[in-house]
């Protein structure tokens, strides 16, 4: 198990979140935990305030191909795929590798690649009309993209060769929490090895209370010795790394 920051390791910032206002209201968190237009595409105190693509995850998906070996024979998960862009992105990056990507509620699935027939035009000067461009894109991860909670997978044991999970584990209750990591560590080859979770996380007070007064989803907070505890508790042995709010 070792400490790698795979967004980092990109040139992405570690969240992009920091833009919004310093301290929640509470009650926007439950109006957050719903996962629909409000989180992704509402208003920026509820959450993302407009999910779309716009070709980061790419380089994301050429750095976890060098780190985790990825080829036309992998079988990859990507827990809680927000739209798709990571699955979508390695499809495209390595031609015939197997991407499952994972979410709990409908409106990411539904809304999936949104903005990619933009960006495309703009980017790669396609000349099709936009909606056409991102139905295509749509068609194409939509049989991979499942609703599921991340603490009870559809997999079969070691089904997987690599899975990525960011800022996902961290949004569930301690218990589930813990379930949601030896999930990853089943459904993986060799207890996850191949494998990376990022969380939220702190290295001292200010940063805690900051993370406190900022975060809608997070429900386990922990700092770095207490993730690396948890990870070694339930077996996991992939790579880690942690959001810090500044």
């Amino acid at each position: 198990m070792v400490e790698f920051n795979l967004l980092e390791a990109a040139g992405l910032p570690q969240t992009k979140r920091r833009e919004r206002v310093a301290t929640i209201i509470e009650s926007d968190k439950p109006i957050a935990e719903r996962l629909d237009f409000s989180f992704y595409d509402g208003s920026r105190d509820k959450g993302y305030g407009g999910y779309f693509y716009d070709g980061r995850w790419m380089k994301v998906a050429e750095i976890a191909r060098e780190r985790y070996g990825l080829t036309s024979n992998s079988k990859v998960l990507i827990d809680r795929c927000h739209k798709g862009f990571l699955v979508y992105d390695l499809k495209k990056l390595v031609p015939g590798i197997t991407v499952f990507g994972i979410h709990p509620k409908p409106y990411a699935i539904n809304h999936a690649m949104e903005g990619f027939g933009l960006w495309s035009k703009r980017n790669r000067g396609d000349a099709r009309d936009q909606r056409v461009i991102e139905l295509e894109a749509r068609e194409e991860i939509l049989p991979f993209l499942i609703q599921t909670d991340s603490d009870e997978m559809p997999f079969k044991n070691n089904f997987f060769d690599t899975a990525i999970s960011i800022e996902n584990a961290c949004a569930y209750y301690p218990n589930a929490c813990r379930k949601v990591v030896r999930e990853i560590t089943r459904v993986n080859a060799d207890n996850g090895k191949n494998s990376y979770i990022q969380n939220d996380s702190w290295t001292n007070e200010a940063e805690r209370e900051k993370l406190k007064s900022w975060t809608l989803l997070c429900k386990t907070f922990l700092d770095f010795s207490g993730w690396e505890k948890l990870f070694d508790e339930e077996g996991f042995r992939g790579d880690w790394s942690y959001t810090i709010i500044a």
